[in-house]
């Protein structure tokens, strides 16, 4: 699976990549609005990680524009200290596939999310 990573912190950067590789997964990293959707037209990419507080937009200004872009299809999860009751609310309506908080992400959290997009999209 080769998963596209949408995150300003260096420590979570690190810890999410090494998380998607020793998963045995392909990782792709940006900062940037802008350059996410310039990986997105250039690689296959199975899954989008992504926090709700970002360096250049929002985690919904993100997420609202993939889910009207042709990129709509990817499944987004979102790794974020905010409650889940807190996502629901500042996502109402727009669609994501799941939401770990960072209290709770360790190596087996992952995998479990990880492996239920994957049965997903053989569905």
């Amino acid at each position: 699976m080769n998963i596209l990573h949408f995150e300003y912190s260096d420590f979570f950067k690190r810890f999410v990549k090494d998380l998607v590789e020793n998963a045995g997964h392909s990782y792709l990293h940006t900062n940037r609005g802008d350059m996410l959707f310039n990986l997105l037209a250039h690689h296959d990419i199975d899954l989008i990680i992504t926090g709700m507080e970002l360096s250049d937009m929002t985690g919904e200004q993100l997420i609202q524009s993939l889910r009207t872009s042709k990129f709509k299809h990817i499944p987004i999860v979102i790794i974020t200290s905010a409650t889940v009751e807190n996502i629901n609310k500042r996502l109402r309506g727009v669609k994501f596939d799941d939401v770990i908080l960072k209290e709770n992400l360790t190596f087996d959290s992952f995998t479990k999310c990880i492996d239920r997009i994957e049965d997903d999209l053989a569905r």
